[in-house]
């Protein structure tokens, strides 16, 4: 009677465990409910290691070797760093998933070369905005998913891969054995229990063997499994406003439920409760290895069935990106739905755009159907007026979404030429890296039969002398400018440009003012040439002393009026 009072104290002890667990678990659950819905839309920037960042580019790093051979546009590494774009992700993305930080890199990475490509996007953004009870429910199922570790879906589905095919003939054979063994007792006890005492040894043995090989791949079944039952809870909630989402959903996890059959078993291997049961079950495990027939059987279902996890994968990033981006969209001061066109020759119109990662953003607007040289001091605002322009024609292919009161404009391939420096590992000097990065952007508007392009170049040619930098960048500016369909902005310093390509570009600037020994920017878009030349002013305000900033004036003023540099000012 002893050992029934034991099992019953250790049975009540598991349903209190259950029962307890259960009610922390719905409690935790309600709490990140409740976060969400507090938190939905507030301005956050996450920051992420350069580790993190690689993990999360394997979805557009690994689709980008497919799309090679159908030379699919994309954001090339120069005007993805350039434009510091890794702030930019980390601003938009409210993903609660891996698979959903993935598909939102991918997106930003590959701006939508046509109008159509964007309207279903748009559809299930304002469906998840518009639904708060739904979009809940959804994070929470995303949530649930969680993040893959160091490593994404896609280098475990490798590692899957090279682990390589894994019979399960000797097991089931050891299975046998194990049973002739048990059979061999009743017709000779002492063979038979030898018997089985050797074979139970011998599967013992090989059982922790195999275990250890297979114990770093449990990570890879975790996710896979968590996937298709998040993709079966997401088709519980109802989701009236996405019919489309809710087939192409379950034709992509139809094919996956086979695999959840006996997966508990694989990730018990790694469980070590201390739980009487679980050991008692641990031992038969050993003894019979069902849990590395298991693994076996989902490694072949897993390889075999590559192409529809990749797909459920992405098809769940896909919402969960939506949702962020709805997010993203509540946690702007200002922000619009873009109105895109497809042609070649279609101006871009900006209304009171400003760029999304600074706090406190100065606005600008303009309508151009040419391109725009832009001239002003340093620190004026040119490079960040760039970068707004450029950020925000790539959200509008992207996102659907701008930081702007309103935005106009064509599908463009989209290049930049601005944050540039010197490649030591190859051994370039910063005007080769620069003159390459030009040739890039030549290269792309040669293309008579590509979609419209827009460029941004910042201080052309800024590494090599006047006289070269100001006839190179005469003749590249122009080129670019006389192209169909192409359309380049473009700061300098050199105002000369602004002369000799006044028939090509519209001029703009930037002022500031040098009031009692402080400089004051305005950061608004101004039309026309800079008139005003406070470089020598800055000299003065910084702290350079009266010899070196009048003299520097005098110089100044002397060239002006002869255009000649007279060395008598160094005498």
């Amino acid at each position: 009677m002893e050992w029934i009072g034991l099992f019953s104290i250790i049975v009540v002890g598991v349903v209190y465990c259950m029962i307890r667990g259960a009610r922390e678990e719905k409690k935790r659950k309600a709490q990140y409910r409740q976060h969400l819905i507090q938190d939905y839309g507030k301005y956050e920037v996450k920051e992420y290691s350069e580790e993190q960042l690689k993990t999360i580019s394997r979805l557009f790093e690994k689709k980008l070797q497919k799309d090679k051979e159908s030379q699919q546009f994309h954001l090339d590494d120069i005007t993805w760093n350039d434009l510091d774009m890794d702030t930019v992700f980390a601003l938009i993305n409210h993903t609660q998933s891996a698979s959903g930080a993935e598909y939102l890199y991918h997106m930003l990475r590959h701006p939508s070369l046509k109008q159509a490509d964007t309207q279903t996007l748009e559809k299930d953004i304002t469906a998840m905005q518009q639904d708060a009870e739904e979009r809940v429910q959804m994070q929470v199922i995303l949530h649930e998913l969680g993040s893959t570790g160091r490593f994404s879906l896609y280098d475990y589905l490798d590692f899957l891969d090279n682990l390589g095919e894994r019979k399960n003939t000797g097991h089931i054979l050891g299975i046998i054995a194990l049973v002739l063994s048990v059979i061999l007792i009743g017709i000779s006890a002492n063979l038979g229990i030898f018997a089985l005492i050797v074979i139970s040894c011998i599967n013992i043995v090989t059982y922790l063997k195999e275990k250890n090989a297979v114990l770093p791949y449990l990570t890879s079944f975790g996710y896979i499994m968590r996937m298709i039952e998040g993709a079966e809870n997401i088709l519980k909630v109802p989701l009236h406003k996405m019919p489309e989402y809710r087939e192409q959903l379950t034709a992509k996890v139809t094919p996956l439920k086979p695999m959840h059959k006996n997966s508990h078993l694989i990730f018990q291997m790694n469980a070590s409760s201390g739980n009487p049961i679980e050991l008692l079950f641990d031992y038969v495990k050993m003894m019979t290895h069902v849990d590395i027939i298991q693994f076996n059987r989902m490694l072949h279902l897993v390889c075999s069935n590559r192409q529809e996890i990749e797909a459920l994968a992405q098809s769940i990033g896909y919402v969960d990106a939506a949702i962020a981006i709805g997010a993203f969209r509540e946690s702007l001061s200002c922000w619009c739905v873009p109105e895109l066109k497809d042609g070649l020759q279609i101006s871009l119109k900006i209304e009171e755009g400003y760029h999304p990662s600074l706090k406190n953003a100065v606005s600008n607007s303009f309508e151009q159907n040419r391109g725009m040289l832009i001239t002003g001091s340093n620190a004026s605002g040119k490079s960040t007026f760039l970068k707004m322009v450029a950020i925000n024609a790539i959200l509008a292919q992207t996102i659907h979404t701008c930081s702007a009161r309103s935005y106009e404009g064509g599908c463009y391939r989209i290049f930049s030429s601005m944050a540039l420096r010197d490649d030591l590992a190859n051994g370039e000097s910063y005007y080769i890296v620069e003159i390459k990065s030009l040739k890039r952007i030549m290269d792309a508007a040669l293309d008579a039969s590509a979609s419209p392009l827009l460029c941004f170049v910042d201080e052309v040619l800024r590494g090599t002398n006047t006289v070269e930098r100001i006839a190179a960048s005469t003749q590249i500016l122009h080129q670019l400018s006389i192209r169909r369909g192409v359309y380049c902005f473009a700061a300098t310093h050199d105002i000369e440009l602004t002369h000799l390509l006044d028939g090509d570009y519209d001029n703009y600037h930037f002022e500031e003012d040098v009031k009692d020994h402080d400089v004051l920017f305005s950061y608004h878009l101004m039309s026309g040439r800079a008139q005003s030349r406070n470089a020598i002013k800055l000299l003065e305000v910084i702290g350079f002393t009266q010899d070196i900033t009048q003299k520097s004036q005098e110089m100044a003023e002397c060239f002006i009026k002869t255009g000649k540099w007279e060395d008598s000012y160094v005498r």
